[in-house]
């Protein structure tokens, strides 16, 4: 029989558990118009001309569209440069996305996977990189890339972004945790040799885990901006992130020659898309592969 007190503490339960609800909804409300803010005013920007920007209201439309005419003097302005650095930036992020994980998978496996002398202290020193910042490495990284002849080229912007310590760091609590070791057993026992094992049995289990890391490595590629600052010199080798910069600097210069306002801005917008598209694309395995890789771990 449910008493008065019952009810009572029933009742006191439902409300608090409506509060949080609430709670939880409105700090999503929030954080999403935070994120969603910035890209709905570029959206907005990149259909503006110059003189509009300034004399329209910042999160509306304005009444005659300049979406294509800004699209067209993009394509046209400096001989169509923007499109090479839409190139140039595919290239280094798909390329060292693609070694890069591979790489990372593989040392990952062999730190996971086999026993050999001198292990832990390469376990240390993969645990010990990520404690480096990035841009602390930039110049030793130009350094090396100098003394191999590689400045103003695609390798030497490649190379440094194969290394990926967090690479091999998730890769190793990834593999550790969905691959058995009796699969190796089996698979030598079969004949398999250990890089047959680790191409045709390995690379498939822990295929949710690859997706994720060659988006992570994809993103901060696509987005680094100081280290091929610092190894290019070539307009028509910089990626996106350093070509738009060059505009956003000539804006600030006098006598630079006509503002590049509506430029940069749908030059911007089309260079977050990759992203807007990868996401949907790779989801099911990115959820997948952060569950497994850090929850159980």
């Amino acid at each position: 029989m449910v008493t008065s007190l019952q009810r009572k503490h029933h009742r006191n339960a439902a409300v608090q558990s409506a509060s949080k609800t609430t709670v939880s909804m409105v700090l999503l409300l929030v954080m999403a118009f935070y994120f969603l803010l910035p890209l709905y005013w570029l959206l907005v920007s990149m259909t503006k001309s110059t003189e509009q920007l300034f004399s329209t209201p910042m999160l509306t439309f304005p009444d005659q569209l300049h979406f294509f005419s800004n699209l067209k003097w993009l394509h046209t302005h400096q001989g169509g440069v923007f499109w090479q650095w839409v190139v140039n930036s595919v290239i280094y992020a798909g390329g060292a996305a693609l070694l890069g994980t591979l790489i990372s998978a593989m040392a990952g496996y062999a730190i996971a996977m086999y026993t050999f002398r001198g292990k832990r202290p390469l376990f240390l020193a993969v645990l010990g990189s990520l404690m480096v910042p990035a841009a602390a490495m930039t110049i030793p990284i130009f350094l090396l890339v100098k003394a191999l002849g590689l400045i103003d080229t695609y390798a030497g912007v490649i190379l440094p972004m194969l290394v990926q310590p967090f690479g091999v760091y998730f890769m190793l609590v990834y593999i550790k945790e969905t691959m058995p070791r009796e699969l190796i057993d089996s698979g030598r026992v079969d004949g398999c040799s250990d890089f047959g094992i680790f191409f045709r049995i390995a690379l498939a289990i822990i295929r949710p885990g690859l997706a994720t890391l060659f988006l992570i490595i994809f993103i901060s590629t696509w987005n680094n901006f100081f280290l091929p600052l610092v190894l290019l010199s070539k307009m028509e080798l910089f990626p996106l992130t350093v070509g738009l910069q060059i505009w956003m600097a000539n804006l600030n210069t006098a006598g630079a020659g006509e503002p590049l306002y509506p430029l940069i801005l749908i030059g911007a917008f089309l260079s977050i898309l990759p992203m807007l598209i990868l996401f949907p694309l790779l989801r099911k395995y990115i959820v997948s592969g952060i569950a497994m890789g850090s929850i159980k771990s």
